[in-house]
């Protein structure tokens, strides 16, 4: 249950600094700081550290949280500039450099899939 809330937590938390960043003038989220968003996602990670809400023994876990993570803000990305927003910091579909890192992203989800299969082979009561 609390990987659950903690993951929620940061998806929301990421959530808001993409929309304070495509629409800094929206009065809910354009009111929080970046700062101060930055500082939460940073708590968050130390919470999840701490109480050993990230299982980074296991290759699924990994793989799915990427997996899911990666595709949501791509997907975020996506559905913000439809909706109108510009991005202050050039987060945009049409930018080599926002591809690059999906194309990486997504490069690094083949390796852990490997990873994810081998480790299923070696351990396959799991």
């Amino acid at each position: 249950m609390k990987n659950i809330a903690l993951h929620s937590l940061l998806v929301l938390a990421f959530s808001i600094l993409l929309i304070s960043d495509f629409f800094p003038e929206f009065p809910v989220v354009g009111a929080l700081p970046v700062s101060f968003l930055f500082v939460v996602i940073i708590v968050i990670y130390i919470v999840m550290f701490i109480t050993k809400a990230i299982d980074s023994r296991d290759p699924l876990y990994r793989f799915k949280t990427q997996l899911f993570l990666t595709t949501y803000l791509v997907v975020m990305v996506f559905a913000l500039t439809a909706l109108g927003g510009e991005s202050e910091l050039g987060i945009t579909p049409y930018h080599e450099i926002f591809w690059f890192i999906v194309i990486v992203s997504f490069g690094d989800l083949l390796f852990q899939w490997r990873r994810v299969k081998r480790h299923r082979t070696m351990n396959p009561e799991d």
